[in-house]
């Protein structure tokens, strides 16, 4: 079969259609207006063979683990090989010789024949629906009722025109946070949340269709790339954040791409709480502090969950109180109605000037027009620093993270260029967290990794800090020391509440956050409203959780 390429050249919101009629100048004007802000998406014959080898899931592999992701069609095994290791194999029914061909002609008649009658707001439900009318019209002259021939054309269908291609069962799987191609012959590799990372049976042999499917990735995140511009940083829809080489420029084995997910719903307070991530009475804590408009600082290393930690930590923000997020790339998502998402944009110019770059600095020096109640800066690692410690000064809450292993590495990263923070601004952290991955064993001897809250400290002077929680790795407890905390006398002093009466405090939420978790709460608008019910009565909202364990 002939290759060849369909590329899109109507736009559903627009009502711009295929069926034969020809575009008028009008129409034709709108069309180019609209490419010409975004590259047109370059959909691939849908029937072309996929532009990757799947690895044979082997007699002597020994299954462990199997679970559909499109039930019936498309399932996940995990396989345990001769040599101990553990291989990924994403499991398909193959399509016949015959069955490609109808595939191809059911997406050109799909293209050719779709309705446009007015604006579309749901288009993907839209395309599905359009799908099943060329699928139930045609059943006959194509035999779409012979065995399952029906339920594999609606799936490759479903897979290649609206989902990732082969990588889209993948893309499905709950299980992954990561999927990462480092080239052409070398499976893909996943993190798997119980096997970690292990090798697919997925492997790119082709470098020119590679660089196919990064480009067709980089278009799904709006973004552009090319041997020009190697590079691409992008979020592709349902949140999910690619990183990604084109050609061999940059990278000697071929183009390379990692892909890190991120759940449809975001993980909440009460996830992470029933996740041992921390405790209960450091929820409690840190909840008052960001009550009270104090400065929280998250460190860890790379994929510690500190984005996790901070868009969870985040739902103890009082309704009303004005958010405004700055970020690179944006990752953080917030269930509150008066936020302000503010994302940095790339220079436009092919020579080195900045002139046309909105970093992270533009963006805290306009947050402070927004009169912002906190500041929420998804990682600090340059000049922006010094700019949130000085709006921080003047009284606004802030939140944000630091790559650092420790305070000790965190303090000397903020009074380093290019951040250059002033030893006297420092003690403006209020409370340090350090979350960092831990491999701990199951009860069958199995090893997994776990995000765990180590420490939680707050800075006296510059070189003298208090550690309020400290994690026991023995026995997987805190040792709590709220006495000394230097935030609560502060608070204290604000809100004119003794010392005794914050750290009930503490305990009454404590027990309000341990109630949720042990009723299983997993619905985010049910937290945050139950949230909402305590900061205006926090009699009636104990009372009413009260009321369900009975």
């Amino acid at each position: 079969m002939k290759k060849r390429k369909f590329q899109i050249n109507f736009n559903l919101k627009l009502g711009i259609g295929r069926k034969g009629k020809k575009e008028t100048a009008k129409e034709k004007k709108k069309r180019r207006s609209l490419f010409a802000r975004k590259p047109p998406l370059i959909i691939e014959e849908i029937a072309k063979p996929d532009p990757v080898i799947y690895l044979p899931l082997k007699p002597e592999y020994t299954v462990v683990k199997t679970y559909y992701v499109y039930e019936p069609i498309a399932k996940i095994s995990i396989a345990r090989l001769p040599d101990g290791t553990y291989q990924y194999f994403v499991v398909e029914p193959p399509l016949l010789e015959d069955e490609k061909e109808i595939l191809s002609k059911l997406s050109e008649i799909m293209l050719d024949e779709m309705k446009i009658e007015q604006e579309i707001r749901d288009v993907r439900l839209f395309v599905i629906n359009q799908f099943k009318r060329v699928i139930e019209r045609y059943s006959k002259k194509f035999e779409l009722d012979k065995g399952d021939r029906r339920a594999k054309m609606m799936y490759y269908l479903n897979r290649n025109l609206l989902g990732y291609g082969p990588l889209d069962p993948i893309m499905r799987d709950p299980y992954i946070e990561d999927i990462t191609c480092n080239g052409v012959n070398t499976p893909l590799y996943v993190w798997h949340r119980e096997f970690e990372y292990i090798a697919t049976n997925l492997v790119f042999t082709n470098m020119e269709r590679l660089n196919e499917t990064i480009a067709r990735l980089a278009h799904l995140g709006g973004k552009h790339v090319s041997v020009a511009f190697p590079l691409v940083d992008a979020i592709l829809p349902g949140g999910h954040r690619l990183a990604a080489t084109y050609g061999s420029e940059v990278s000697h084995k071929g183009p390379t791409f990692t892909i890190r997910k991120f759940r449809e719903k975001p993980i909440t307070i009460i996830d992470l709480l029933h996740n041992n991530v921390f405790s209960p009475e450091i929820a409690a804590y840190l909840w008052l502090l960001i009550e009270n408009k104090r400065t929280i600082l998250i460190a860890g290393g790379t994929g510690a969950g500190k984005t996790t930690l901070l868009n969870a930590l985040l739902m103890f923000v009082k309704p009303g109180m004005k958010i405004v997020t700055i970020e690179d790339i944006p990752e953080l998502r917030l269930q509150h109605d008066n936020w302000t998402q503010l994302v940095s944009r790339a220079s436009y110019s092919v020579v080195t000037e900045k002139g046309f770059e909105i970093g992270l600095f533009d963006l805290v020096k306009l947050s402070l027009r927004y009169r912002p109640d906190y500041i929420v800066v998804g990682e600090i690692r340059g000049e922006e620093a010094f700019v949130l410690f000085q709006a921080i000064a003047t009284g606004h809450g802030g939140i944000t993270t630091i790559h650092a292993e420790s305070l000790e590495y965190a303090i000397k990263r903020l009074m380093s260029p290019p951040m250059n923070i002033p030893k006297t601004y420092l003690h403006l952290v209020n409370a340090f967290i350090r979350i960092t991955p831990i491999t701990m064993r199951t009860p069958d001897g199995k090893a997994t990794i776990l995000r765990k809250v180590t420490d939680v400290e707050e800075i006296l002077e510059t070189e003298e800090y208090q550690k309020i929680f400290q994690r026991d790795p023995l026995t997987d407890t805190y040792t709590i020391q709220l006495e000394q905390s230097r935030s609560l006398h502060e608070i204290s002093i604000m809100t004119g509440k003794t010392m005794q009466e914050l750290i009930e405090e503490i305990e009454r939420r404590k027990k309000f956050l341990q109630i949720m978790t042990n009723l299983g709460m997993r619905d985010l608008t049910e937290i945050r409203n139950y949230l909402l019910k305590y900061y205006y009565d926090p009699k009636l909202a104990m009372e009413e959780l009260y009321s369900r364990i009975v």
